[in-house]
């Protein structure tokens, strides 16, 4: 992550803030155009020839152009730009044009026009509007619009374990501001990465300079959710019990923004396709993803993207308990639950996404200096939290 940025301390506006709460959704367009995955093939078979084959115009024979040129290329994999963040950039950067989610900035857009395939149905290009709509629920790479510093939360009753925590918000910022934290870049290690060992071992040092937008997504598609990869370029993960990785499918309606950055399930998730099943760590002393069950149905976004996140960083799936037991690991030893999943679609939950966002925070840490696993202690990084000087504790726990 970036440890090099300083952010300005902002006065934050309420009635700037509100104005962005009512400023509806952005409507659901990526994951479409040179994204959508041709995968399948409707082909009817018969004494093992086919009867009709994919249109070309259909399968969309101008999405390739989008991105490559076969004799003039700039950068490999025949890329029509100079690298692969600026290919990505160009349509889903501050400057692009042709998608809604600006991720460089952190904020999406409404669409000013769009048109489709000869299919009538499949998404082929979107014209960004000029209107900013809300800010991403990842936040965003450079700039990110987190209401880190006004945080709120309601008192609940009084049980057990003291006072309950409810009605949690973490607003959109008025404005974008530069992010402290970023998975774009970074320290060029994944700290975590690896089984558990009494061998001191904080991670694994990446192949590559620094993380790019195709080490987690597969820009040809693949009907993965947010067109996730299974595995992570560069991540190592292997597991006899999942050897096409962690899968999490699409939905139908994807909306990218958010109103309050607390609220990290997702509602767009149909009834019908909510789950019994989650991926948890198998043990304490081992956070192999395994297959659980869950006494209430919940989204398959949720019961997958902590497995799916420590596909990387391995040893942070952590069950219930790895607060007071300990693993065995040097570096790891005892951990915060990251494998819980509550039963709503707008989970809050002990989750890796409902302390982090995916993309970059603008979080900021002026009196919370904590070291790297390393010992090394960088003053100004957020670790992509949501909340300043740590508060994201205080979200759920009372002090």
């Amino acid at each position: 992550m970036r440890t090099d940025r300083k952010v300005m301390r902002r006065v934050v506006l309420v009635a700037a803030a509100s104005a962005a709460l009512f400023m509806g959704a952005t409507p659901a367009q990526a994951d479409n155009g040179p994204h959508v995955s041709t995968a399948t093939n409707n082909t009817t078979f018969v004494d093992g020839q086919p009867t009709n084959g994919v249109k070309i115009s259909d399968a969309g024979q101008g999405r390739c152009a989008s991105c490559h040129r076969a004799h003039t290329a700039k950068a490999p994999y025949l890329l029509n730009a100079t690298s692969e963040e600026a290919l990505c950039f160009s349509c889903h950067g501050t400057g692009g044009t042709g998608a809604t989610t600006d991720v460089q900035g952190g904020v999406g857009y409404d669409t000013a026009s769009s048109t489709t395939y000869p299919d009538g149905t499949t998404v082929q290009t979107v014209v960004r509007g000029s209107t900013q709509v809300l800010p991403l629920r990842g936040g965003g790479f450079e700039k990110a619009m987190l209401g880190s510093s006004e945080a709120t939360k309601d008192m609940g009753v009084l049980g057990a374990h003291g006072w309950t925590s409810v009605n949690q918000l973490i607003p959109p910022a008025p404005t974008q501001e530069a992010t402290t934290s970023s998975h774009l870049g970074g320290v060029n290690v994944m700290w975590g990465n690896g089984a558990l060992s009494a061998t001191p071992n904080t991670g694994k040092v990446m192949s590559s300079p620094k993380l790019e937008c195709t080490s987690c997504h597969d820009p040809h598609g693949n009907k993965q959710y947010r067109i996730l990869r299974p595995v992570p370029s560069d991540s190592g993960f292997s597991a006899t019990a999942f050897p096409d990785g962690i899968l999490i499918p699409d939905t139908t309606n994807k909306v990218y923004t958010t109103d309050n950055y607390w609220s990290v399930g997702d509602t767009n998730v149909p009834a019908e396709e909510l789950t019994t099943t989650i991926l948890g760590a198998t043990s304490i002393v081992d956070p192999t993803p395994k297959i659980k069950t869950s006494s209430v149905a919940v989204s398959p976004y949720m019961a997958n993207v902590a497995a799916w996140c420590t596909t990387c960083h391995t040893r942070y799936l952590a069950p219930s308990q790895s607060y007071k037991t300990d693993s065995g690991d040097a570096v790891f030893t005892y951990r915060h639950t990251g494998d819980n999943v509550s039963g709503d679609r707008d989970a809050r939950s002990r989750n890796c996404i409902q302390c982090h966002v995916a993309h970059g925070s603008n979080a900021v840490m002026p009196n919370s200096s904590v070291e790297w696993p390393d010992g090394t202690t960088p003053s100004s990084d957020s670790r992509l939290l949501r909340v300043d000087d740590r508060g994201i504790c205080v979200m759920c726990h009372n002090v």
